[in-house]
């Protein structure tokens, strides 16, 4: 039954082309399918690294936030105990206490305050180990080497553009370094001679 001008074999070779063509793209087909699953497994990766990262800088930037605060309520405390006079709560630049610039984050000293001259050594922090619990023998105690604060008093204007003298700016800063990047933790507050 078939057409009187074409052959047999003839349809059996156009069917052999076809057959050949779809081998063809198969491997075209396996070899695309194989760069968008390589592409897919690199993206799955990088959002892996950069979420152990975020992870990492998310326990420092707590532990610098902490800092902030240590230092901040040992001012106020300072002058609530009236250890120090409303005229120390300056920058040693301007005839105060507090060191000028980045320090590195000590342990207080007789003073009970945070830069200051008489600061002890290097802080140090104690962090959950593998149990997850505090207080363990499995903690892992953490130097806080990479962490500065300072410490910025600053005097506050009045209307007239004098200096209040009743009234005060501090500025805490805290900052680490992570992969060569200083990420900074800023806390502000006013203190004023009266408690």
């Amino acid at each position: 039954m078939g057409h009187p001008g074409i052959k047999a074999s003839t349809v059996r070779t156009w069917s052999g082309l076809s057959a050949a063509s779809e081998e063809g793209g198969t491997l075209i087909e396996v070899l695309i399918s194989s760069f968008i699953l390589t592409v897919a497994l690199l993206a799955v990766a990088a959002t892996l690294g950069a979420g152990v990262s975020a992870m990492f800088i998310a326990q420092e930037e707590l532990i610098a936030k902490q800092k902030a605060r240590e230092g901040l309520e040992s001012v106020f405390t300072a002058r609530n105990t009236q250890n120090i006079t409303f005229d120390q709560i300056r920058n040693a630049s301007n005839g105060g206490i507090f060191l000028d610039g980045f320090q590195p984050v000590k342990t207080m000293g007789n003073d009970g305050i945070v830069n200051t001259a008489d600061d002890g050594s290097i802080e140090t922090v104690a962090l959950a180990g593998k149990d997850g619990l505090l207080g363990t023998t499995d903690d892992e105690i953490r130097s806080l080497g990479i962490f500065e604060r300072k410490v910025t008093i600053a005097n506050l204007l009045t209307q007239t553009g004098s200096v209040d003298s009743d009234i005060r700016q501090i500025t805490i800063d805290v900052r680490f370094q992570v992969r060569s990047v200083w990420r900074t933790v800023s806390i502000n507050s006013y203190i004023s001679r009266f408690s």
